[in-house]
């Protein structure tokens, strides 16, 4: 499919700091945001394409969301058919899984890989109680268990020239969610919507991402009145590279739009970029906040930070104690942000203005304890 680039008429224009995606709409497209996904409506059933994040111009997967049973493969036989309402889907991550949950539609999950990093409460009960079977390793999944299963579709996150191995032989439809690699928040979360309908769930998906787009929206706004603008750094090195999200990432964007300014916007790119110690200390090291993601069980304080690599306390927000961490073992920051952007933009914009406190969802002051 071609893009037209006609710019879609909507809400988002009255916030045009607000930098989530193109907002553009293919001829029929009923999805808003996206780069990576368009959306037909052919009567009751529904066409999607999924483009290639990795190479211009290609397709990834088309998909037809057969209401009937009666569809056919298309001349080329490139289009998956996917029989709808799909009621048995094996889910290989723990975002999908949850937003299959919050429309109202855990039943129709079979198998999820990786339990372990489920909180969502209702999964993590049918889990328990065998009504959702643990299908291993989302790299390397139970083939076996997913066979007895006989599930209607497989949700699996692509990687850039990489196969399925013996899932594509099972002869079960793979949907690609490739919205991860989406630098809109806005258009990340919209994918909601063609997983919505593979589900039955529509309708619900619709009203759902309204409101986070509403939201969303509306904190744009709140953050661009409040003429509070303070730098920010994040992360940390990592071996002999500083990583740092590209000034198109989602995170360089939604700092942004929280009326921050990212250090490193001007960079165009939209994935981690490395950095030598000595380039991000000679950007960021007067900004005023920092925010950093604990991916260990074990507490982050300012003297753990400086023993990992003393140059950390160089950096004014070290000084300052305005180090900001998000615990992802004890928050669902992973399950909860792809389709939930507005959390996120909250946090920011009650860090950056010094008026979150306990309203903050999933960072907290580096030294304090994370709420549970």
């Amino acid at each position: 499919m071609t893009r037209t680039g006609l710019l879609v008429i909507s809400v988002s224009f009255l916030f045009a700091g607000c930098r989530n995606g193109n907002t553009h709409q293919e001829s029929g497209n009923i999805l808003n945001y996206p780069d990576f996904i368009a959306m037909t409506a052919d009567g009751s059933d529904f066409c999607a394409t999924v483009l290639n994040p990795w190479k211009k111009g290609a397709v990834l997967r088309s998909y037809r969301l057969d209401t009937d049973g009666n569809a056919d493969l298309d001349a080329s036989g490139n289009e998956c058919i996917i029989h709808i309402p799909a009621t048995r889907l094996v889910i290989m991550t723990s975002c999908h899984a949850r937003l299959v949950s919050e429309l109202g539609y855990a039943d129709a999950i079979a198998g999820v890989c990786e339990p372990e990093s489920i909180s969502d409460t209702l999964i993590c009960r049918m889990l328990k109680e065998g009504r959702i079977t643990d299908c291993g390793n989302s790299m390397y999944p139970d083939i076996e268990k997913i066979m007895d299963l006989q599930p209607d579709a497989i949700l699996v996150s692509p990687f850039e020239e990489s196969g399925y191995g013996q899932l594509e032989k099972l002869g079960i439809p793979i949907v690609e969610c490739a919205d991860y690699m989406e630098t809109s928040p806005l258009g990340r979360a919209e994918w909601m919507r063609f997983y919505g309908r593979l589900i039955g769930a529509g309708s619900n998906a619709d009203s759902l991402f309204r409101r986070v787009e509403e939201e969303y929206l509306a904190l744009c706004g709140q953050a661009a009145e409040s003429g509070i603008h303070p730098k920010v750094m994040v992360d940390t090195k990592g071996g002999s590279a500083w990583y740092v999200p590209g000034g198109h990432s989602t995170v360089g964007i939604m700092i942004n739009d929280a009326g921050g300014k990212y250090l490193f916007e001007e960079d165009d790119r939209s994935g981690s970029i490395p950095y030598s110690f000595e380039t991000v200390y000679e950007k960021a090291a007067e900004a005023d906040i920092w925010l950093l993601k604990n991916s260990s069980e074990k507490e982050m304080t300012y003297e753990s930070l400086e023993s990992d690599f003393k140059p950390y306390a160089m950096f004014r927000p070290f000084r300052e104690r305005k180090i900001w961490v998000c615990d992802v073992y004890r928050v669902p920051y992973f399950e909860e942000i792809p389709f939930h952007p507005e959390a996120l933009l909250r946090d920011y914009i009650g860090i950056f203005s010094g008026n979150g406190g306990k309203d903050i969802r999933y960072y907290h002051p580096l030294g304090t304890s994370q709420v549970p």
